[in-house]
């Protein structure tokens, strides 16, 4: 539950000795001033794609989220804000 970022670092004249060091630049805290790390948040509910969603470019997951907050949407609109890109060999 925290937002880390990579630095990193080099030193020495001609081979160069290179380094990294993560810094963590945010934490979430609850509005009581709970933090989260270290703590296991369960899900209310699990909601994945399958396999074949993600092949034919659906969403459930967003569609889920959407009907929580009261909005209708189709498996294929939703995936089509945030397409799977499939890595190339």
């Amino acid at each position: 539950m925290m937002e880390g970022k990579i630095h990193l670092h080099a030193f020495g004249r001609g081979p160069e000795f290179v380094y990294g060091t993560e810094i963590t630049e945010a934490a979430l805290v609850t509005s009581d001033g709970v933090d989260l790390a270290g703590h296991h948040v369960q899900p209310d509910e699990v909601v994945l794609p399958t396999a074949e969603d993600l092949a034919a470019g659906l969403d459930p997951v967003l569609v889920r989220a959407a009907a929580i907050l009261g909005a209708e949407l189709t498996p294929e609109k939703a995936g089509t804000f945030f397409p799977f890109r499939w890595p190339k060999d």
